[in-house]
């Protein structure tokens, strides 16, 4: 903590006195839950994480941001104080500049990005953003990420090179492009991955196709696609997540996709409770499959109840349930959540869970 402080003060001091405006935004979150492994041990725990940003305009031009993360703090590691020893992070640290003779804008630093359905990347990384919108029909976005700097004065490093272009319409349509190149071990990769998004009445459909080329000693080609579809009946939401990768799957960076399990995926109220997913599109040694059914049904003005249940190929089946109540609106909300799963080797695996979070 700190190192935080030390960190923070002089930025805050700087943005206080130079900034036409300041903003800060956060988040704390509490959740508990008790769960058994994938061997059925018995066990759980109760952890908090603390989000904090600040954004400074300069200029007309110029702006600046600064985030850091306190956590996972999990409860009774070291007593009952913030060790030093807990990860604080600085999670964020760029600049956004407006170059007026492009009409483009330029992040430098420490930024986050992710891509529509978190299947390649949904985290922060260093290096360069370029955005630009061309007429007023297509948004564009260019970046090279650095993944890993080597030794500096090898040629070991790990590069990514994004571009993105959408097309600005009631029905998004879209293309990411990205090659990743890894000199120390001599492997590269071309990922293309299009989508769509069609809103159509009651109905709607998200759907990401991808191809990934892997470059090594030999070449290798994987392709899939990933659907999210939603139908809004008023009184009840139905939801199907469907998602497909042929042998060796699709290269990501960091990803986070979200199918709506708890055990067999990264859950919405709790993202580290899940046992089996581990990316398993991605180097897969033959054809993956999964397909996930949900329901989120308001009771009242604050209450939601949501269920989902679902397969993944070789892996097994899980049913989840909960509630969603919101406390403040728009400020504070909690949820209650348990999940059943059946792995095909006949293991039981379960999880009860609450979460608590504050946003502002």
């Amino acid at each position: 903590m700190k190192k935080l402080i030390m960190i923070l003060v002089p930025v805050l001091l700087m943005t206080a006195l130079y900034a036409v405006d300041f903003d800060i935004s956060g988040e704390f979150r509490t959740r508990a839950a008790i769960y058994n492994d994938s061997a059925e041990n018995d066990g759980g725990h109760v952890d908090s994480r603390f989000n904090i940003g600040f954004d400074s305009q300069f200029h007309k031009n110029l702006s600046f941001r600064v985030a850091a993360e306190v956590g996972d703090i999990v409860w009774g590691n070291g007593g009952g104080a913030i060790g030093t020893s807990e990860a604080v992070e600085i999670t964020e640290l760029n600049f956004n500049y407006k170059i007026d003779a492009i009409d483009a804008n330029i992040i430098v630093g420490q930024q986050y990005w992710m891509d529509r359905m978190a299947l390649v990347m949904d985290d922060y990384f260093s290096g360069i953003m370029l955005q630009k919108q061309i007429g007023d029909g297509i948004s564009t976005e260019f970046a090279w990420m650095k993944g890993v700097e080597g030794i500096k004065t090898a040629k070991d490093d790990y590069d990514v090179f994004m571009a993105h272009a959408q097309l600005n319409q009631d029905n998004p349509v879209g293309m990411y492009l990205f090659f990743g190149n890894d000199s120390d071990i001599d492997y590269s990769n071309l990922s293309l991955m299009p989508y769509v998004a069609l809103e159509m009445g009651i109905a709607s459909v998200d759907a990401t196709a991808f191809m990934d080329m892997q470059m090594a000693d030999d070449t290798e080609m994987g392709f899939g696609a990933a659907v999210k579809a939603k139908l809004d009946m008023d009184l009840f939401e139905l939801g199907l997540d469907v998602l497909m990768a042929t042998e060796h799957g699709l290269t990501t960076i960091s990803p986070w996709y979200q199918n709506g399990l708890y055990i067999y995926g990264i859950g919405k109220h709790h993202d580290g409770l899940n046992l089996y997913w581990g990316t398993p599109y991605e180097a897969n040694a033959e054809l993956f499959t999964s397909a996930v059914g949900s329901l989120r049904a308001p009771l009242n003005e604050n209450v939601t109840a949501f269920a989902a249940m679902g397969y993944l190929k070789d892996m097994g089946f899980e049913a989840n349930a909960g509630i969603e109540y919101e406390l403040i609106p728009d400020l504070m909300n909690m949820s209650a959540y348990g999940a059943f799963g059946v792995h095909d080797n006949e293991l039981n695996n379960y999880i009860l869970g609450t979460s608590m979070k504050l946003e502002f």
